[in-house]
This record gives structure tokens, sequence and C-alpha cells, in this order.
């Protein structure tokens, strides 16, 4: 009677245990659905970085690594696996930008960068602006977003088709002649 009992609740202990799974890079690269061994909780994935894309991590069963927190994205295991790949719109292309000591001054490079996007993630391309000296760091070689304090700051502006940065950004000259130009006019109306 107790080796009944003892086999009733084995059965129910492994029909109440799902398989957990997990998407994993096989050696040629493909993702695949792999049952994971043991107690697995977690599936990891490779970090998708607007602009820049997917790390280098590899899909698989288990947690992300302490060398890897930078670069890579945990969750939950289950019977569905929950480290699919994200829905990605087209790739992009901007142009890139070097710091041309001779002439002091930011140029664009004869080649464009390629920049990932995830699939609502609307197309913009940075450059340097007109304050941006040879300290600045042009963000993502083109690609994306202006640090907000940098193009407050007149260092960068940004733009919203494909290479479209081609030019220096006067964004913050712009804006400053916008503000002045009416006080002109007001100053030239009391002559």
């Amino acid at each position: 009677m107790k080796a009944v009992a003892i086999l009733f609740l084995v059965a129910a202990y492994r029909c109440g245990t799902a398989e957990m799974k997990c998407k994993s890079t096989k050696t040629d690269g493909t993702l695949e659905d792999k049952v994971c061994s043991g107690d697995t909780a977690k599936c990891s994935m490779p970090k998708f970085t607007e602009y820049t894309g997917y790390s280098d991590v590899k899909y698989a069963c288990g947690p992300c690594t302490s060398e890897t927190t930078d670069t890579c994205e945990d969750c939950a295991s289950s019977a569905t696996p929950c480290n699919t790949p994200k829905e990605t719109a087209d790739d992009f292309k901007c142009k890139d930008w070097e710091w041309k000591e001779a002439d002091k001054k930011f140029v664009t490079k004869t080649t464009s960068t390629t920049c990932k996007r995830l699939k609502d993630t609307k197309i913009k391309c940075n450059m340097p602006g007109s304050k941006a000296d040879k300290t600045y760091k042009i963000p993502n070689n083109g690609c994306g977003i202006c640090d907000a304090t940098a193009k407050k700051d007149g260092k960068c502006g940004e733009c919203d088709t494909a290479e479209c940065n081609t030019k220096v950004s006067s964004a913050g000259s712009a804006a400053l002649t916008a503000l002045l130009l009416p006080l002109l006019t007001a100053f030239y109306s009391l002559l």
C-alpha cells in the first residue's frame, strides 16, 4: 500500500511540473526551442540597444552571468520560451562624423553607419551642433538621438530621415536668432 501511495505522489508531482523551455543559440547561429534541465527558472538573451542593435550574448537556458549584466536580459522561463527576439523595423543609415584637426571642425566620414531599431522606434540621426568642439563624442556613430544636455547646449542636433545628418546642426544658433530677431525689431522701431 505504501508503494502505491509513493508512486501516486511521484506521478502527481511529475504531472504538475511542466518542462521549462528557452530559446537557445545553436552553433550555426540560428535559434531553437530547448528544454532546460534541472530547476532552471530563467532564460537569457542578448540586450537590444536602440540604434545599435543586439549585443553578442547568446540565447540560453539560465540567468545572465555577472559578467554580462550590461549586455544581457533574462526572464522567467515557462513551457513557452520567454526569451524570444524582439520585433524590429527595417535598418536605416546615418552619416558618421569625425573631427579634422587641420580644419578645426567636424566633417562627415565617407561611410555611413547602419542603425538598428525596434518595431515602433522612429528613424533618428544625430550630428554635431555648431558649438561642438574636438572633445565632443558623436553618439552611436550618428544613429539615434542626442543627449538632452548636449542638444540644449548646441553641441548636438537631430533629424528624422535616413542619412539626413549631412551638415553641422545650427539648431542652437537658429533658436538664438529666433529670440533676438523680435528684440532687434522692437529696438529698431524705437529709433
